[in-house]
Parts: C-alpha cells; structure tokens; sequence
C-alpha cells in the first residue's frame, strides 16, 4: 500500500515508466507480429511439404512406370522371346518360358510375366508367381475381350481375384503397331506388383513424419488403386465430391478444406498425374491445427515474457533514471510553501529552488535596499549638514558606503526640479514623481560621471541633488552635461525639468551653504521658464535689483481699464506688469505678484458694488491658480483669462438687459396694440427711459423698429377679424387702433398683397370649398 502511495505521488517517476510503455508495447506487438509470421510460415512450410510429397509420388510412379516400359521393350525385342512369338508349335514355345521365369526373377516389382501368342491363341507365362495361371490367364483374357482398344505401355490396375477388394496387380501391356491386331494379336503383359508403391507411400509419410495421414491413388471414375494402411473416412464419396471439388478447383497441386460427417480434413492433391490418376493426401484438420496451435500458445509465452521482461527492463532503468531526482525530492523541506499545486517532483524542485532563490535575491535587495537607504541618508546629511561633518567621519562613510565623491577637489551641486509636478502627481497615490526623479538620477549619474565623479540623492523635497567632484575644468563643462541629460529624459519620458548649478565650491564643509542657495536659485524657473538651465551668472542682475514698488501709473491704468471696459487697456497694463516684475528679485516678484492680485481683486469688488449686474468671479481660486503656477508665462495666461471671464460676464449682463427691454416692449404691444395714441414715446414713458435709447435697443434686438411692431400687431389682428368675425372694415380698423383708413389700406396691401374686402373675400372662398 505505502509502495502504491509513493508511486501515486510520484508523479514524475510514473512519466518516467510510461515513457517507456510505448517501448513495451512495441516489444510486444513485434513479438505478436513476429510469431504471427512464424505462424503463417509453419503453415505455409506445411503446404508446401504436402506439395513435395505428393509430386514425389507422382514422380515415384512415373519413375516405375518407366523402368517397367524399358523392360517391356527389352523383354518383347528379345530373340527369345520373338521365337516365342513367331512360332507356331506349342512344343517349341514351351522351350522359350525359361526367358519369362529369368526376367521376373530379376527384378523385385514384377508380379508376373505373360506373353499372348495370337497364332496358337495360347498364353505363356513365368513360373514364379503366387497364383493360379489358370485364373491369372483368365482375368487377363477377360480384360483384353472386354475393351475394343488396349491401353499400351502404361499401367493398368487389375482385379484378379474379382473379389472387388482392391487393385492385385498393374498390369503392363505392349504389342505390335498401334492396336492389338493391327499387325499380329501378339501381346507381352508384365504385371507389377501394388506392394512396391505402397511401401514407397509408407516410407514417404515416415520421412515427412506424417504416418497418420491418409494417402490414396484413385483413376478418374473414384476408384482406389492404391492407399497406405489408414482406413479412409467412413461415407467418404470420391467421385462424386471430393473428385467433384478438386475439378472445380482447376489447379493441378492445391489444397482446401474438406468437411465429411461434421470432421475437418485438409486435403492435398495432385490431379492429372499418371494415366490421369489423382494422388490425394487427406490430414485431420485438428492434427494440422495442432502445430498451429502449439505455435500460438508459444506466441503468447515469448510475448508474454518479452513484455514481462521489457517491463522489468522498464522499471529498472526508470529507477536508475529517477534516482537524482528522488535525491534532489529529499532536500526539498516537506512543509515548504510551492504556490500552486506542482505538477511533479521536477515542478516541486523548481518551484522550493525558485522560492529559495526568490528568498535569496530578496535577502539581497533587502540589505541593498538598506545599503541604498543608509547612504542617501549619510549623502542628505552631507548635503544639509556638512559643517558638522569632519573629515575622518567624512572619508569613513565615504569608504564604508561607496560614495563617488572625489576627496580632495572642487565640488558642483546641480539641483533638478521637474516641471509640472502637479500634473504628474494628479492621481491619488501616484509614485510617477519618485520613479521619474529615480529614472533622472540614474541616467544622470551615468551621464554627468563620465569625466567625473557623481552621486544623486533625492531629498524628498520635490527635488533631486547630484553631487558632481572632479577637475576644475572637468565642472566647467558641467553645463553642457546637464543639458544633454534634460534633451534625453525629455526624448526618453516626454518631460522636463530645470537645472540650476551652484558656484564650484572648493571642500565639502560648504556644501550645505551653496546648497540653499541653490534652493533660491531655483525660484527663478519663474521668470525663466520651464526646462531652464540656471547658473548664477545668468540670474545675478535679478539678484542685485532691490527694486520692489509697482508705478502709480501702471496700476492707475490697470484699474481703468477694467472699470471702463476696455480689454486691450487691460491686457496691456497686466502684460507691462508681468514684465516689471521679470527684473525682479524672487522675493520682491513674489510680492508685486501678490499685490497685482489684491489689485485685481479690490478693482473687481469695488465694480460689483457700484453695479447693478456684478461680476461673478472667484477670487480664492483665480488665487490658488496663480500660486499653482511655476512660471509668469502661466501665471500672465491665467490673469488673461480672469479679464476675458469679467468683460464676457459685463457684454453677457448688458445683452441680458437689452434682451429683457425689448421682450418688455413687445408685451406692452400685445397688449395695448388697439390703443390709437400707442407709440415710441408712450412707450418710452411707461419704462420711464429714452424713447431714442429705447428705440435703438429694439432695433439691435429685434431688428425692426418699434413702430414697425405696433403696426405688425395690429395688422395682424386685423386678419383675424376678417377671417374670423363680419365687422366691417372700418370697424375693425378702430378695433385695432388705427386712425387713418387710407393709411390702414397702404398698409395691408404692403403687409398681405391685396386689401382687406379682397382679404375677406378670399377667405370666405377658400373656406366653402
């Protein structure tokens, strides 16, 4: 049980084994295939030895047959024997038998010699044969009446006793020309002996060790001339199946399988052999099937052991395969985290090595880590408190932490600070300050270290410090440098920073102080600009001018142009400011800028108050913009757009008014359109204003005159009482409030084409059809 729970869990041993199975397999089926052959071979090999031995049967009998027709011929030329045939006394003939008696004597297969003397009609024979003569002459006699033609030189099988049980003899014949009688009715008959060609069937069965089976000799007609000592099966029916089945055959020596009284025979034959004998070999099918037998099971035992063998083969070179393993699977610690399920021993093994190795790298970047965070604090004190550091402590954390710092030689600080800062942080926990500032300080301490000595340090203050020592002359050229560095990162991260060196400072002891002046130097990307590189020859005017008042002048035009509406008054006076306050010191920029804004501010709120449609600003965002802000340009864009938003909302109000005077005026002449005295100046009156002011406001608004509307009202009534009522003309024009009535006719005809009776009648004919 343990044994199947290793296996089980050993799931790279089992890819182990099956990889070999394939091979087993393979083993296996070649050896089925193999033994399949052998199979097929021994069958075949069978066949083919039935063949031989039936074509050396036939061989056999045509061998005697041909001995004994040498010696027929030899024995009927002999001069003895023609005295035998030639003569005519009995006595004389008698004297020649002696030449018979010798030529059966010498040789083992004849029964008999006879010769028929067709002169006397009297039959001469040997001596030495185991019958009557008597009998023997009769059955010769009989058989040589009964057929018209005589077989020659080929042997006949004879029944001599007549029992019908078999075939005593074969007999030999040969006479003169081509038919008995033709010259002389002479005839010279040897008979063979059978026991000759049983014997050659019996010693052939025993050579091909096949004693078992049945062989037999039959004519055309089925019947047995010759056959070993098997019985043949009982009911078999010769000629008119077996013989039947082998002429349907139509192959001289072939084979098949036989079924006589339910029993299986495989059956060999040769057809048409001598005198057209058939020679037939009949096997039991179980006894041929018994070899074939014998081979399957052999088959199954060399498969069977060929796989067990591959099997253990298998297993033993599996074993020495996964014994590394298994060694390697014991080190892993068995309550080890591996993650996901692993796949196998090879997947638990990488996965504790991975681990460990994770575990390792870790181990490492954390004492790198705590390296890296031990220096930048050993590099931030030097930048903020290098008066405090002396020099044996200085050259210790030098040597102990690996700090670039040239010793002794001049030192540059160059202060890096990314522009829009807020952008990129806009995202609520957004890292992409930190990564960018880690990106500049690599690439920078790559690039500013190449001529000399280089570090970086963040200070977490929204800028990055490098400290660069090395030659004088090697820190001249710093600028170019720095340059290079602010066209990569831009190539590289599509952003920009500003630079701003310090003076070359001749010990680290005055770091701390070039430092802070580089953190108001650094102010200045105000005025500069965004990606501004700043060195102190650059900004040292700014530095010097002490100037902070704003003119009189230049606010007075200011608060002017907003007050009186005048935008390019205003832009102006913002514009001539904003470049006042670039030649300005940082600290008095700052506040000129701050009181621009309180200006602004007091200008906005001071019109709100005295206005009837006050200006909709607010002044704590237009405020929290400006001090977002990292340049002038930005902050002039943003104070453009504060006077743009103030004249939109003044043109909006005024438009707003203008559009509510003249919906007012046209309410008044929807209502009062039928009063006669209605015009500009009553109008005027009611809204207590200019009738010329009044006027010229509809007019932009609607684009037709006052009096224009009053008319067109009243016009339009005057339809509708045409259409609609059967006042007549005159009165609907009271009704509508005009005076005049050629006046009221000149205006239908102008408004509708035709005049009002023709109106009238107009409609009243559209309306009947």
């Amino acid at each position: 049980m343990n044994l199947l729970q290793t296996l089980r869990s050993r799931k790279y041993l089992q890819r182990i084994l099956l990889s070999f199975m394939p091979v087993v397999a393979i083993l296996a089926a070649a050896s089925l295939f193999l033994n399949a052959v052998a199979r097929d071979q021994v069958l075949s090999l069978h066949n083919e030895a039935d063949r031989k031995l039936l074509t050396q049967i036939n061989y056999n009998i045509e061998n005697m047959n041909g001995i004994v027709k040498d010696l027929a011929v030899s024995l009927y030329n002999d001069e003895e024997l023609i005295a035998l045939k030639s003569g005519d006394d009995y006595r004389q003939s008698i004297l020649k038998i002696e030449r018979l008696n010798h030529t059966v004597a010498a040789s083992p297969y004849l029964h008999a010699a006879v010769f028929y003397n067709g002169k006397q009609h009297r039959f001469f024979s040997s001596l030495n044969h185991d019958m009557d003569s008597r009998r023997l002459y009769e059955a010769l006699e009989a058989y040589m009446t009964s057929r018209p033609e005589l077989p020659k030189l080929q042997l006949i099988p004879l029944d001599l006793d007549g029992r019908n049980d078999g075939i005593d003899v074969f007999a030999f014949l040969i006479y003169d020309g081509p038919s008995l009688g033709s010259v002389n009715n002479n005839v010279l008959i040897l008979t063979v002996k059978t026991g000759w060609m049983l014997d050659n069937l019996k010693a052939l069965n025993r050579v091909a060790e096949r004693e078992n089976d049945v062989l037999f000799v039959t004519d055309s007609e089925g019947r047995v001339l010759i056959s070993n000592d098997r019985m043949l099966p009982p009911g078999l029916d010769i000629k008119g199946d077996l013989l039947k089945r082998i002429g349907l055959k139509g192959k001289t020596l072939d084979s098949f399988i036989y079924t006589n009284d339910d029993r299986k025979y495989k059956v060999t034959y040769l057809s048409k052999a001598l005198n057209n004998w058939q020679i037939i070999s009949l096997q039991d099918y179980d006894d041929v099937q018994g070899s074939v037998r014998q081979m399957r099971w052999t088959e199954i035992a060399v498969t069977v052991s060929v796989a067990l063998l591959a099997v253990l083969l298998s297993v033993f070179f599996s074993m020495r395969l996964y014994k590394p393993i298994g060694h390697l699977l014991t080190l892993v610690p068995p309550g080890g985290r591996v993650g996901p399920q692993a796949k196998d021993e090879l997947s638990l093994i990488a996965a504790n090595l991975t681990e460990m190795l994770g575990k390792l790298k870790g181990l490492e970047q954390e004492r790198a880590s705590q390296l890296n965070i031990a220096k930048t604090y050993h590099l931030r004190s030097l930048i903020g408190l290098s008066e405090s550091i002396d020099e044996s402590t200085f050259l210790r954390i030098r040597e102990q932490y690996g700090i670039d710092i040239a010793y002794p030689s001049p030192i540059r600080l160059a202060l890096v600070q990314m522009d829009d800062v807020h952008r990129l942080n806009a995202e609520p926990g957004s890292q992409t300050e930190s990564l960018l500032y880690f990106a500049i300080a690599n690439i920078g301490q790559e690039l500013l270290g190449r001529s000399c000595a280089c570090e970086a340090a963040d200070m977490k203050s929204g800028h990055l410090v490098f400290i660069v020592s090395g030659s004088e002359n090697a820190l001249e050229t710093l600028e170019e440098s720095c340059r290079e560095l602010q066209k990569m990162i831009q190539s590289y991260y599509r952003i920009t920073f500003t630079v701003t060196l310090s003076e070359i400072i001749p010990d680290y002891l005055r770091l701390t102080q070039h430092y802070n002046l580089a953190i108001r130097h650094a102010n200045y990307r105000m005025i500069f600009g965004k990606g501004a590189l700043l060195v102190p020859e650059r900004i040292r005017m700014n530095e010097e001018n002490q100037s902070f008042r704003i003119p009189q002048e230049l606010e007075r035009r200011l608060t002017e142009g907003l007050k009186s509406g005048g935008p390019e008054e205003t832009e102006q006076a913002i514009s001539n400011w904003i470049a006042l306050l670039r030649k300005f010191s940082f600290e008095n920029m700052f506040s000129a800028l701050l009181h621009l804004a309180v200006t602004l501010s007091n200008t906005l709120g001071e019109m709100n108050h005295h206005n009837l449609n006050p200006v909709s600003i607010n002044l704590q965002a237009i405020n929290r913009r400006i001090l977002e802000k990292e340049t002038l340009e930005e902050i002039e864009a943003v104070l453009m757009e504060v006077v743009h938003e103030v004249f939109e909302q003044r043109q909006s109000g005024r438009e707003n008014k203008n559009r509510l005077l003249a919906d007012t005026v046209k309410e008044i002449i929807d209502k009062h359109y039928a009063d006669p005295d209605l015009n500009v100046q009553r109008i005027a009156d009611m809204l207590k204003m200019s009738s010329v002011y009044l006027g010229k406001v509809y007019k932009e608004q609607e684009g037709i005159s006052v009096v224009d509307q009053i008319n067109e009202a009243r016009l339009e009534q005057a339809r509708l009482y045409l259409e609609e009522q059967q006042f007549t003309v005159v009165e609907i024009m009271e009704k509508v409030g005009f005076g005049n009535e050629s006046y009221f006719y000149r205006l239908f005809k102008r408004r509708f084409g035709t005049t009002p009776k023709e109106y009238r009648l107009k409609a009243a004919i559209d309306r009947s059809t």
